[in-house]
């Protein structure tokens, strides 16, 4: 009986030994809270879901994705503060909205500074990504990855076309980040301070004329159904990083970041390609809802680059002096920077 008994022993520990070696290898067991707040079938959205899609597939199920898409749990403006203290473990932000605690990050609202998403996604793997992290890190958060939520800055408004900065005169206008609001002050609107999911009610009752965001915006959260104008610019592809909290990125296992950061990885180029097939998809959809669509021309699109951007890139380095300008000759760095 003793020997029959060891014997079990011994072929259950055979056994054992057999799955452990023919068991896929997989990160050790681990629940990432993900946050977002861009709606769904958007750019930043689907990146989203496949990086967690991504991260589960390559660990083998060893990493669950708890995701929250829509902001349902960090809206644009407290994602910043969710991610420092760990609301989220990850998130995906624009990287503008940490501008209220380092100023030299809303440079990519500048506009017409950067138009080729594919070279500032290579700049943003070198010295402009560093230094964009470093400043991040110093909040508690760490960049695992690049993503991109669209070109900025078009206008929808509910009152009359804007062809030139001109036309901007006397309107309500939702702005997009404090360079966008001295630049709506500058041509006479009203700039005004509000989350994305607030604009659409606010236009319908008539308290806001219209709003600054991207092509993205105005379709996924339906503002053209009330704002029946809209002036397309192909002005600068905002960026969107991949962040995660600093200190729960540093308690991970070498396995497990490895996984995520290779998950991220696989999106990248996919996110370039998106943003481009996302403007066009955007004006179709404008013009089939019967809006009021205008693309300025040559001469009005130089009007647009003179004052928008020299504006812009005035205000930018006044406001944050050697780390803006840092931040700027990284950028200029960039090749194919020109503008459609």
């Amino acid at each position: 009986m003793k020997k029959t008994f060891c014997n079990l022993l011994l072929a259950l520990a055979a056994t054992g030994i057999a799955c452990a070696v023919s068991m896929p290898a997989r990160a050790q067991d681990l629940a990432v809270r993900f946050a977002w707040y861009m709606p769904p079938h958007t750019a930043t959205a689907d990146q989203a879901e496949a990086i967690a899609a991504n991260i589960e597939s390559m660990s083998n199920g060893g990493i669950s994705m708890q995701s929250y898409p829509s902001g349902s749990l960090l809206k644009e403006s407290n994602m910043a503060k969710g991610l420092a203290n760990n609301t989220a473990n990850m998130g995906i932000m624009g990287m503008h909205w940490w501008s209220k605690y380092e100023p030299a990050l809303e440079w990519d609202t500048i506009p017409f500074l950067v138009d080729n998403a594919g070279a500032l996604l290579k700049a943003l793997h070198g010295r402009l990504g560093r230094d964009v992290n470093v400043m991040l890190n110093r909040h508690g958060v760490q960049i695992l990855g690049w993503g991109f939520y669209g070109y900025a800055k078009s206008y929808v408004n509910i009152r009359h076309p804007i062809h030139t900065p001109a036309d901007l005169k006397g309107l309500k206008m939702r702005s997009e980040g404090r360079l966008s609001a001295l630049f709506l002050k500058k041509f006479g609107a009203i700039p005004v301070g509000m989350d994305s999911s607030e604009v659409y009610t606010a236009m319908q009752r008539g308290t806001l004329d219209g709003a600054v965001s991207g092509m993205s915006s105005i379709i996924s959260r339906k503002w053209y159904e009330v704002g029946k104008y809209i002036t397309a610019i192909h002005y600068v592809p905002l960026v969107y990083p991949v962040q995660a909290n600093l200190r729960w990125w540093r308690g991970l296992s070498a396995e497990q970041r490895d996984v995520i950061s290779r998950a991220v990885a696989a999106t990248e180029a996919q996110s370039v390609d998106a943003i481009e097939k996302e403007f066009r998809q955007s004006m179709a959809t404008d013009a089939a809802n019967g809006d009021a669509i205008y693309r300025p021309d040559e001469a009005e699109l130089a009007a647009w680059k003179k004052q928008a951007g020299a504006l812009a890139r005035k205000n930018y380095l006044e406001h944050t002096g050697a780390a803006g300008r840092r931040i700027l000759d990284d950028v200029r760095a960039i090749a194919g920077n020109r503008s459609p």
